[in-house]
């Protein structure tokens, strides 16, 4: 079964797909957002092409693990997305990007510069690691 990751920010979400029972994900480059209503519409129609019914979304939960404004944001995005026939999955996000710009330090300048590349990334490793969980 194929399954897509967001990792959802302000200003982009990050994107990513890979396969039940392998351990790999692979970034498929970031949304830049609209609006909320423009942002679900593009997902559905990028996740129907993918091919993936199940989406894992990152939460953003606070360092003590409850949920703050963010992760009810998510969470709405979340349920647009439920609503179109997908099923949706939360994973704690907390340290994914911190994980992701560690990882762009070894990457060249120019994927280091590329704004987006710390989400799609940050998306990645959030699937990798459900992945490895429910593999």
């Amino acid at each position: 079964m194929k399954v897509a990751a967001l990792d959802v920010g302000e200003a982009r979400i990050g994107r990513a797909v890979g396969e039940l029972g392998r351990p790999f994900a692979f970034g498929r480059g970031y949304l830049l957002r609209k609006g909320f209503d423009e942002d679900v519409e593009a997902l559905a129609r990028w996740l129907e092409a993918e091919g993936a019914r199940r989406v894992v979304v990152g939460l953003p939960l606070r360092t003590g693990g409850e949920e703050g404004p963010e992760a009810e944001a998510v969470r709405t995005l979340g349920e647009a997305l439920a609503k179109k026939g997908f099923e949706v999955v939360y994973e704690d996000e907390r340290f994914t990007t911190r994980l992701a710009a560690e990882r762009l330090k070894a990457a060249p300048r120019r994927l280091r510069r590329e704004k987006g590349k710390l989400d799609e990334l940050a998306a990645v490793l959030l699937l990798e690691g459900y992945l490895a969980r429910h593999g």
